[in-house]
């Protein structure tokens, strides 16, 4: 599914805009991004899923956890399903996977950000490694940011499956920080509605089978 630069950069131009929102969009892709309460009911005013979003020097972090009542083996297994992500995660047009490395895959990924009347293309060479409960990722392409890694990292806890998220990203466009951090936060609450709703899908499709 990292953080947000300076009220200078407000006022500079406004084509930077789609940009921004792309941030918000790839923050829980993978790995992209997911929403709900610790305790599995779905988020509301009173109970907003926790997502941190802090910046420093321009070195966005996001991080996020929530549990769902599936297995960790469905969670798992929608998390790395690349290529269907853009399914569940319409924001992301594209999803494929290139090409294997030692112990993981390469995905290629491309995302349309959107703001008002703007919009940006933005494209991602995820790196992507599985181990154990554990998926980490990292961009080589360097096109869209000059940082961009993270990692999902499931447990086992009294019949649930706790998802925790970690990404640090560094865009090559000029965020506002102020923004950047309210859309953050808003849209990986999205991602991680809709993670969990698929979660639940692949689950009852498992039931249904036996």
């Amino acid at each position: 599914m990292a953080n947000p630069a300076t009220n200078r950069r407000e006022t500079r131009s406004g084509g930077r805009k789609g940009g921004r929102r792309f941030l918000v969009v790839v923050a829980l892709v993978l790995g992209g991004t997911l929403s709900a309460g610790a305790s599995g009911a779905r988020p509301d005013a009173e109970h907003p899923l926790p997502v941190t979003v802090s910046e420093d020097d321009g070195l966005y972090s996001v991080s996020a956890q929530f549990q769902v009542p599936e297995p960790a083996t469905i969670a798992l297994a929608v998390i790395t399903d690349y290529e269907q992500i853009p399914r569940f995660m319409p924001d992301v047009k594209a999803s494929v996977v290139r090409g294997r490395v030692p112990g993981g895959v390469v995905v290629e990924q491309e995302a349309v950000a959107r703001m008002l009347m703007f919009s940006k293309r933005i494209h991602l060479l995820l790196v992507v490694r599985a181990e154990g409960d554990t998926v980490t990722f990292h961009d080589s392409s360097g096109r869209s940011f000059s940082c961009y890694e993270g990692a999902w990292r499931l447990a086992s806890s009294n019949g649930h499956t706790v998802i925790t998220y970690q990404l640090s990203a560094r865009p090559s466009f000029d965020v506002p920080r102020f923004l950047l951090s309210r859309l953050l936060k808003r849209d990986a609450r999205q991602m991680i509605e809709r993670l969990r709703t698929e979660i639940a899908s692949r689950s009852r499709q498992v039931a249904n089978r036996q």
